[in-house]
């Protein structure tokens, strides 16, 4: 199945706390909808619409899967509906909720009944294969990943990542995960094409989860429980919109957010009105200079004067193609540091006018 049309990500691999930081006060913000997190974590901004954009329309049915199922449900049947507690009546609760569903996406959810019965939460590409890295570090790394989530600060915790997680063979199974054949072939990644060379990613990666380690407590991450654990708790640590204090909340601000078919790239001939936030995720894993210069372009479209913006950059580092958008590096390096998505590198900052 072609990659933009498959369900690759489910659950969260992002910090939403950066993105809030990065576009408060922003009246409009335009998403990529993703695994739905994202947006779901802006309705926690103070934004009055939030426009969640996808090109794969298997993403955008996720997200309208799960704001039917914040609609339906109290927080506790909602966890376990998503798949981060144990049920048997998903299949149940899918019934009570299937008629919220558009015609589309009800006919989606339908032929993918099991994937609803499993939980949908781990049902992306990506989170089966963090599944299976996390099943990898507990039977190699086990008892020393059970002491680096126990540690009792970051310093402790640096301490036990440089000591049993620093050493030449994970280094070198970074590496083989960095080939792009195995992106390309194993997992059918198209942002394997433009991964630099092996030992560049190992080399960054591990560079980032150093850092990581002395910046925060991994256990206070969700993304870094899905490497390690493969899963997530309800009590433990989760992405905002899943927070017990910000369930009835997002309840209440779900009718601010609305979900668009397209791409980046199609902006200008998509009804999104002025906007002056931009959630982009790392859209550029995905792009050659071309491709990347006709996204900012379709953003420069849509942007009203002043427009905020926060990229996030993994290994397809390229140059901000049009002088208009102007990078504030003193933010972009702050909210680098404090992500706690480990892996990206932030790039925040404006749009200024159109000339």
């Amino acid at each position: 199945m072609d990659f933009f049309q498959n369900l690759n990500f489910s659950s969260s691999n992002e910090d939403g706390e950066t993105e809030l930081t990065a576009l408060a006060g922003a009246g409009r913000i335009l998403c990529l909808t993703g695994s739905g997190t994202r947006p779901l974590d802006l309705l926690m901004s103070g934004a009055e619409e939030i426009v969640a954009l996808d090109v794969n329309p298997a993403q955008n049915a996720l997200l309208a899967l799960k704001l039917a199922a914040i609609e339906s449900f109290e927080r506790v049947e909602f966890l376990a509906f998503l798949g981060l507690s144990p049920s048997a009546t998903r299949g149940a609760a899918y019934d009570r909720l299937r008629d919220r569903l558009s015609p589309t996406v009800r006919t989606y959810w339908d032929r993918r009944r099991a994937l609803v019965e499993a939980g949908v939460w781990y049902a992306g590409k990506w989170e089966k294969l963090l599944r299976w890295n996390a099943r990898f570090l507990r039977l190699f790394r086990g008892r020393a990943l059970d002491a680096l989530l126990a540690a009792s600060d970051v310093d402790q915790q640096a301490g036990l990542w440089g000591q049993k997680f620093g050493d030449n063979r994970l280094r070198a199974v970074i590496e083989l995960v960095g080939r792009d054949w195995i992106w390309r072939w194993g997992v059918r990644e198209p942002g394997g094409a433009f991964l630099p060379p092996p030992r560049d990613v190992a080399r960054r990666l591990t560079s980032d989860f150093q850092r990581a380690s002395r910046s925060f407590l991994f256990r206070d991450s969700d993304f870094a429980m899905l490497i390690f654990r493969g899963a997530h708790q309800g009590d433990g640590a989760l992405p905002i919109h899943l927070r017990p204090e910000n369930h009835q909340r997002i309840r209440e601000r779900l009718p601010r957010l609305r979900i668009v078919e397209g791409g980046l790239a199609d902006l200008g001939e998509l009804d999104v009105g002025a906007i002056d936030g931009f959630s982009l995720s790392d859209f550029g894993s995905y792009c050659g200079t071309d491709l990347y210069a006709s996204c900012w372009k379709g953003v420069l479209v849509a942007a009203a004067p002043g427009a905020k913006f926060c990229e996030r950059i993994f290994m397809n580092d390229m140059a901000i193609p049009f002088p208009e958008i102007e990078e504030d590096r003193a933010l972009s390096e702050a909210l680098s540091q404090t992500d706690k998505a480990i892996i990206y590198r932030i790039r925040a900052g404006s749009i200024a006018a159109k000339g």
